[in-house]
């Protein structure tokens, strides 16, 4: 099985405002995401205990590459990819479809997973089927907590996230990983729903598409990250030379 990628040309920018950016527009908007903060990747230490049933899991999904560490890509350059993926005013600009020094860079699902080599056949994506049709919690909690642990909920009963304390230790294991490599956040204390059944569903070996995730979260302001290991892959399928991007 392949992953099903349509064979597209790149668009190029038809009249690039310059080298850099898109438009004035953009131009000026690069301003503002200058001092927006970037979630930073970090590395995961290996736990012996879990490091096989933890290795086997990540090869078994073809995520080996969301667990290497290249040399980090320039902030700045990263910054203008976000900048000149926002749709402003009337430039055309295609969904999932960014521009770094003139180069098109694609971040729709297929194209993040032939950038990291994981095979997705096109089935339905278990992890986004529990997060729009909502799962069984108590299985859910069966599986990532130790005896006693929940799920905290509002007052409406609607769930919100489980402690940390309330984990098992492979599933803290998975968890840091997540917010390291996959769902990056600043606030790492407990596990919000939506990384609670992304765990659930690599613990369940349900499929997940992690090029949806990603390309959900590229394509999301509040959820913008310097994914090293995933920006670096865009960068080398875009053909980058080193140089450009410094």
């Amino acid at each position: 099985m392949k992953t099903m990628a349509s064979k597209r040309k790149e668009k190029e920018p038809e009249q690039p405002h310059s080298s850099r950016f898109l438009s004035r527009k953009h131009e000026k908007h690069f301003k503002v995401v200058q001092d927006r903060r970037l979630l930073m990747e970090r590395k995961v230490g290996m736990i012996p205990n879990f490091a096989p049933q933890f290795g086997e899991k990540l090869l078994g999904n073809d995520w080996g590459k969301l667990a290497t560490y290249p040399t980090p890509v320039n902030i700045a350059v990263v910054k203008e990819f976000y900048t000149n993926a926002r749709k402003i005013g009337d430039y055309p600009i295609e969904n999932y479809l960014g521009y770094v020094r003139g180069h098109a860079i694609r971040y729709d699902p297929d194209s993040i997973n032939n950038y990291l080599d994981t095979v997705w056949a096109g089935e339905q994506c278990q992890f986004a089927l529990c997060m729009e049709e909502g799962t069984d919690f108590d299985d859910v909690e069966r599986v990532l907590c130790v005896p006693g642990g929940h799920f905290q909920r509002n007052r409406t009963g609607s769930v919100v996230n489980i402690r940390r304390t309330d984990l098992t230790p492979l599933v803290k294991y998975w968890m840091a990983f997540s917010h390291a490599n996959i769902q990056p956040c600043s606030h790492v204390s407990d596990i919000t729903l939506s990384r609670a059944l992304l765990v659930y569903c690599v613990i369940k070996n349900l499929n997940v598409n992690i090029g949806q995730v990603h390309s959900y979260n590229l394509s999301t302001e509040g959820r913008w990250s310097l994914l090293r290991s995933l920006l670096e892959c865009m960068i080398q399928g875009g053909k980058y030379k080193e140089a450009e991007l410094k």
